[in-house]
């Protein structure tokens, strides 16, 4: 019975569903980079000032760095919320606690910007490029979270299966950025592009990832990434702990006694 629970559920994982999972969170990232362009548009003016200052060798204002706070901010909070949005309507049966996944989504991003701002202040007088540094953490970081929050919540039993393929994914795509930062020497195309590349190849990795444990799984009839699956010393341990029974001493007959005591 057992494995053929775990054959339905790793069925899921196919060519289909790696699709749609990479356009669905190529669209969450794309959905945070278009608020990215409106906020940006907004306060070019402001950008436009400190970025010519910053090529002229003169400090970054202030000001700058709260509009590039507020920009990363608001822009990755949306990819954030829209991406695990669009990925549970792939699979509907899988993602079922969406609305607690969500609001944990918006504690953990409010508690990482919060941990971050004072390096963003701390790098106003250091230069253009501290910051860069700091808006990237910042997204890796929040993206990262989002994603294991997602997983976990969403299916317990597979969350070691969503750790590793949000890793993965979160690493190949901070390589590809850095990659493309020597290519392009540019940061505000970095900052455009970083939102989809981090959601779409969270989506594809976990999809590929899926793919490729649904056939271990169905190779070797064995489920290593269930939070279920025992190894070594701990085989056993819960179906013992399951069944012990706690007893509890039987109450006193105190009734009998008081009949006794008003018969005398």
């Amino acid at each position: 019975m057992e494995t053929q629970n775990t054959a339905n559920d790793t069925s899921k994982f196919t060519f289909l569903a790696l699709i749609t999972r990479t356009i669905a969170g190529l669209g969450g990232g794309i959905a945070g980079t278009i608020i990215l362009l409106v906020i940006y548009m907004i306060s070019s003016s402001v950008l436009q000032q400190a970025l010519t200052q910053a090529e002229e060798g003169t400090d970054v204002t202030p000001l700058f760095t709260i509009v590039i706070m507020a920009m990363v901010f608001v822009s990755l909070l949306a990819s954030n919320i829209f991406a695990p949005l669009f990925i549970s309507f792939t699979q509907g049966d899988r993602y079922k606690r969406i609305t607690t996944a969500l609001f944990q989504i918006f504690i953990v991003n409010v508690v990482i910007f919060m941990i971050l701002v004072p390096i963003y202040l701390f790098s106003t007088n250091i230069g253009l490029e501290f910051i860069s540094f700091a808006a990237g953490l910042q997204m890796a970081l929040a993206v990262l979270g989002s994603a294991l929050i997602f997983e976990i919540i969403s299916n317990y039993k597979y969350a070691l299966l969503g750790v590793y393929s949000t890793i993965f994914a979160v690493l190949v795509a901070v390589i590809f950025s850095a990659i493309l930062f020597q290519t392009t020497g540019s940061a505000l195309i970095l900052l455009f592009l970083a939102l989809p590349l981090l959601w779409g190849g969270v989506g594809f990795m976990f999809g590929l990832v899926g793919m490729i444990y649904s056939w271990v799984v169905s190779t070797w009839g064995v489920d290593y990434l269930a939070t279920t699956q025992e190894y070594s010393k701990d085989y056993g341990k819960q179906e013992a702990d399951d069944e012990i029974e706690i007893k509890e001493p039987e109450p006193e007959d105190t009734e009998g006694v008081d009949f006794l005591r008003k018969g005398q």
